[in-house]
């Protein structure tokens, strides 16, 4: 009976020995996964202006690139307030949102450019705070670029809510 149970306890352990892959290894698999998945999530939104006073940006002589100031939310960093640039830190489907409010001028047409090259815009010419919106599904390589530019000769309008770029990963790839 004793050597029936020594042997039975050398083959478990012969077992558990021989399995290619032990639990720490599958840990740090699974840790290291986790990681990859924080680092992914990203999302801003960003009001044109930080003031609650109505604000008109225009007209410029050339397209302009907008900077939006009033950072709402920003989370993976991608968003610069500085440049007005949000560049993309990692590659995946994004979905991206803009509205804006017609300034002076009466008409407003504002060009969301992705590495330069215009994606869709938002055009309104029906006077003064008059607000126009679109929004588009972007598939971005990691280090990709979206601005928005307002086309010369035109204005837009804020009061810190009314004028909004957003954008936020749908998935990675």
């Amino acid at each position: 009976m004793v050597s029936g149970l020594f042997l039975l306890t050398m083959l478990v352990c012969g077992l558990v020995g021989a399995q290619p892959e032990g639990l720490e290894p599958r840990v740090e698999k699974l840790e290291k996964a986790n990681d990859e998945l924080v680092k992914s999530q990203v999302a801003f939104s960003a009001a044109l202006v930080e003031s609650d006073a109505w604000t008109v940006l225009g007209p410029f002589e050339q397209d302009h690139t907008l900077k939006f100031e009033r950072v709402v939310t920003n989370i993976g960093n991608g968003y610069d307030r500085q440049t007005g640039i949000f560049t993309a830190p990692v590659k995946g489907l994004y979905y991206v949102h803009m509205t804006g409010m017609a300034g002076s001028s009466g008409e407003m047409n504002v060009g969301l450019k992705k590495n330069g090259v215009n994606m869709f815009a938002i055009h309104h010419k029906a006077g003064i705070q008059a607000s126009a919106s679109n929004s588009m599904t972007l598939a971005l390589e990691q280090g990709d670029r979206l601005f928005a530019q307002l086309w010369a000769g035109l204005t837009i309008a804020d009061q810190s809510h009314l004028s909004t770029f957003t954008a936020f990963l749908v998935f990675p790839m």
